[in-house]
Formats: structure tokens, C-alpha cells, sequence
């Protein structure tokens, strides 16, 4: 009887503490933090390619916007001011020696031109207008009754590129011998020529920045890839493919790219800006059309996504052909 409780005794069950120990081991393995992850398989901080590249973006997009908006507003201003001149054209009518014939024969030259077809509106400058177009070449202080200026009226039309000048001239000199006609299409053909110049030798910059870039990138990429030679050899005995770590290079130097790409536009809005208001002190007609609307400042901030995506395309096709003549 004894040793029957003894045995009872024996192998009674005791509380165990082992769930208890769990759950605070299983505490302390939720605070614990795991290590972090990378998604780029090349450090290409090291080195002197990322602040080098970033230096040549910066400067290069700074470049690019000022010469970009430089074409955008020879644009602006050809399409205003050829809106402006095709509809428009300057009539002169000389003077004669006795004030009321001369009186009378301007009157009959705007009753002409009134009811010619095709035209919508004629203006005689005043004396006031004539002294603000002549000032600059004679002065403040000349009395321009006592010149022998002819009078010039404005004549706008409808239907600009079917108008037929010369049968107007033949007509208006049966009128008045006195009158002639100013016909723009010459001198704007000639301011044509040369905006189109000026247009080439933009663009011409605008390649000759866009190549640059393009040639510092690559030679970023490769530096980065010979510096990195080695982790690039053990990648490949790991599994990696060309393209794995192409797309993981081209990542960390789109990035760059942006964010230097940002850094050239801020710097080259302010300039753009001081350009465009001295541009607008011009007195100088044509000039005086300049425009720079949202949508030409949209193209500009738009330029750190465009080297940003230059840069992706380029340091692609850069890493996959040098990790093949690597192999």
C-alpha cells in the first residue's frame, strides 16, 4: 500500500514552463528586425562615376533647356508674327505739294481700298503713331508737319495666300499715282531664311548636348562595371544574367539621372526667365511677339524625365554589350 502511493507519488505530472518560455522567445523574435534588403546588385556609390555623372547631367540638361527654349521661342515668335504680317499690309501715299490736294487724293486712296474685295479694315497712322515709328532715327524733337513724310495706312485682308498684290497696285496707281504698296512677302521670306538658321544652329547644339550626355553615361557605366569587376564575376557563378544585372544597374543610374536632370532644369528656369523679360524690352516690332505659354514650360520640366529615360536606354544597351565582351 505504501509503495503504491510512493509510485503515485513518483509519477505525478508537473506543470511545465516550456510554453511559457515560448511565447517569450517568440516576443523577442518579433522585435527583431531583419536585415535589409537591397534591390540594386551593384554598389555603384563607390568610385567617382555617380558624382561625376551627376555633374554632366546637371550641366547638360541646364544646357539643353536654355537652347530648347531658345527654339521654342524663335517659334512662337515666327508663327505671331507671321500671323500678324500676312494679314496685314502697309499702303503709302506721298504727298503733294498743295496741303488740300493731298487731303483729297488720301481720301480717295482709302475710299478705293474701303471697298476693294477681300479687304476687312484700313487705318491712316496719325501724326502721333508716325512720330513713335520715326523717334528713334530723328529724334524727340522734330516737328514732323514740316517733313515730307508720306502717309501710311494700315490695311488688313481676309484671305492672305489668294490676294493678288499686284492686280491691287495696277488698280490703286489708276487712283493715285502717288500711292504705292509695301508687300511683306519679300522681307518675310528673308526673316524666314533666317529664323530657319537660327532654328539649325539650335538644333544643331541640341544634338551636339544630347551626344554628350550620351557619351558620359557610357563612360560611367563602364567605369562602373571595370571597378566592379569582381562582383559582377561572382554575380555571373551565382546564376545572374546579363540582363539581371543590366536592369539593376540601369535602375541606380536612371535615379541619378533624375534627380540631377532636376537639379539643371531648377537652374535653367530662372535663366530662361531673365532672358525672356530682356527679350521684352526689345523695341523692336517682331520681337515684341516673343510668347512663352504653359505648354513650352511643361516641355521644359519635362526634361529630367527625358534624361532619366536616355539614360535607362543607354546604360542598358551599354552594360549588356560590355558584360558580353567581358565574358
Amino acid at each position: 500500500m505504501v509503495d503504491n502511493e510512493i509510485h503515485q507519488v513518483a509519477i505525478k505530472p508537473q506543470p511545465s514552463k516550456k510554453p511559457k518560455a515560448d511565447k517569450e522567445r517568440i516576443k523577442e523574435l518579433k522585435k527583431q528586425k531583419g536585415p535589409a534588403t537591397k534591390t540594386a546588385a551593384l554598389p555603384i556609390d563607390e568610385g567617382y562615376s555617380k558624382p561625376f555623372l551627376r555633374v554632366i547631367v546637371a550641366v547638360s540638361v541646364f544646357l539643353f533647356a536654355i537652347t530648347l527654349a531658345g527654339v521654342l521661342g524663335i517659334n512662337t515668335m515666327f508663327e505671331n508674327s507671321k500671323k500678324q504680317v500676312v494679314s496685314n499690309f502697309t499702303v503709302q501715299v506721298l504727298p503733294l505739294p498743295d496741303y488740300e490736294e493731298s487731303r483729297k487724293d488720301l481720301l480717295n486712296v482709302v475710299s478705293f481700298l474701303e471697298r476693294y474685295p477681300d479687304i476687312t479694315q484700313v487705318l491712316v497712322l496719325s501724326d502721333n503713331e508716325l512720330h513713335t515709328l520715326l523717334e528713334p532715327w530723328l529724334g524727340s524733337n522734330v516737328d514732323i508737319e514740316l517733313l515730307p513724310i508720306p502717309k501710311l495706312l494700315d490695311v488688313k485682308i481676309k484671305n492672305a495666300k489668294q490676294f493678288d498684290y499686284k492686280e491691287l497696285a495696277v488698280r490703286l496707281s489708276e487712283i493715285s499715282p502717288q500711292a504705292s504698296i509695301n508687300d511683306h512677302n519679300l522681307w518675310l521670306a528673308r526673316l524666314l531664311r533666317f529664323i530657319n538658321s537660327l532654328k539649325m544652329l539650335a538644333v544643331t547644339v541640341l544634338i551636339m548636348v544630347a551626344t554628350a550626355i550620351t557619351a558620359a553615361i557610357i563612360h560611367a557605366v563602364k567605369t562602373g562595371l571595370n571597378v566592379h569587376r569582381e562582383i559582377i564575376n561572382i554575380l555571373h557563378i551565382m546564376g545572374a544574367t546579363d540582363e539581371f544585372i543590366a536592369i539593376n544597374y540601369m535602375k541606380q543610374i536612371s535615379k541619378i539621372s533624375f534627380f540631377a536632370g532636376i537639379i539643371g532644369t531648377i537652374l535653367a528656369v530662372p535663366a530662361i526667365m531673365i532672358v525672356g523679360d530682356m527679350a521684352k524690352d526689345i523695341e523692336a516690332g517682331i520681337f515684341n511677339a516673343v510668347t512663352f505659354g504653359a505648354e513650352n514650360w511643361l516641355i521644359i520640366l519635362l526634361l529630367p524625365i527625358v534624361s532619366a529615360i536616355l539614360t535607362a536606354v543607354t546604360a542598358y544597351i551599354t552594360v549588356v554589350k560590355t558584360l558580353r565582351s567581358m565574358v
